[in-house]
């Protein structure tokens, strides 16, 4: 191990200098979700630890074969640490040389992990949503309520109504007003989630504090509406049994993580589709006006070791980052 080589390691700062626009990380993300569908990628179901009640740390590999791109995130959401000044969700991205396996990178994974969340559910709505949709509903106006009206706007250009309820009237409220400053299209605050989703064309949750309470009842998803439960919290069960249709992004993974015995669903439909497959064309998104489709996203790691990967390329050309020094010592007891 003669030769040295250097880890290249960038902070939440060095990651928001360089990142994608809001278009073209949606790209990024769509396209890992066609090799998704093509079957082109490795993407196992993750693997978690729980120090908390109700937090999680997972990890999550990835491969994709054709962009030749390898890595890894470690990610957690504690929903407790807003009360201690710090984010729920935490995590590092660490990304490999897919020829040798010598980690080549180190980034911070907040803003990844926001925007190819939001980004799959904006692909999601590009093929699932009426072509006509003008009304959005976003419950929970935190990060992620943020990048999904940022994202869905880009895909769904069409939307020209956003009503957004938070139960913090302070964060509803900087919501409104600063999102107005974003998206060219009516924000209005509602007063419950019932005003919000009333009439909603897309529905989406957000809120990952909805914790042993059913608001999201089966009649909530309107004929031809498009609901996309990000925090799967919250819902009544019978809202996914009675749409016409649902699709997910990784049947294996989301059926693994929350179906079964102290799990958040005793069980949940067989999908129409996975994502990747309606994307590549193998399978129908939607079929007619009067679907009510659930696009229910657990989240793969395909789409933030695409995104990470596209961010690094730009630190480097930017030569931003610090260099760390990796295989550049002798190991001890030799």
């Amino acid at each position: 191990m003669s030769e040295e080589l250097d880890l290249l390691y960038l902070s939440q700062q060095d990651v928001s200098d360089v990142a994608p626009s809001v278009a073209e990380c949606v790209a990024i993300v769509e396209s890992a979700l066609n090799e998704h569908g093509e079957n082109e990628v490795e993407n196992p179901p993750k693997p978690g630890v729980h120090p908390r009640p109700r937090t999680f740390i997972h990890a999550m590999p990835a491969f994709l074969r054709r962009k030749n791109q390898v890595g890894m995130k470690w990610v957690s959401g504690f929903n407790s640490n807003h009360e201690r000044g710090l984010p729920n969700i935490s995590g590092l991205i660490i990304l490999n040389d897919a020829d040798t396996g010598i980690p080549t990178a180190i980034m911070d994974g907040i803003f990844v992990t926001a925007i190819r969340t939001a980004s799959t559910s904006a692909v999601s709505a590009k093929y699932l949503a009426r072509k006509d949709a003008k009304s959005l509903a976003i419950v929970g106006a935190g990060l992620q309520g943020r990048y999904h009206l940022l994202t869905i706007k880009n895909t769904v250009p069409a939307i020209e109504r956003v009503r957004v309820f938070d139960i913090i009237p302070e964060t509803l409220e900087r919501y409104v007003a600063e999102m107005r400053e974003h998206v060219d299209c009516d924000i209005e605050a509602a007063a419950s989630i019932e005003d919000a989703i009333r009439d909603a064309d897309i529905l989406v949750s957000t809120a990952s504090g909805l914790r042993g309470q059913i608001v999201f009842a089966a009649d909530c998803i309107r004929p031809g509406a498009l609901a996309l439960p990000v925090h799967s919290l919250g819902w009544d069960p019978e809202a996914f049994f009675t749409a016409d249709k649902i699709v997910v992004d990784d049947w294996a993974q989301l059926s693994a993580a929350l179906i079964g015995p102290d799990k958040s669903y005793d069980s949940l439909p067989e999908p129409a589709a996975e994502i990747g497959e309606i994307i590549c064309g193998k399978k129908p998104g939607r079929e007619n006006d009067q679907e009510r489709i659930v696009g229910f996203n657990y989240g793969l790691a395909i789409g933030d070791i695409a995104l990470a990967n596209e961010i690094l390329q730009r630190a480097k050309a930017a030569d931003s980052g610090i260099r760390l020094k990796q295989l550049d010592g002798k190991l001890p007891y030799c």
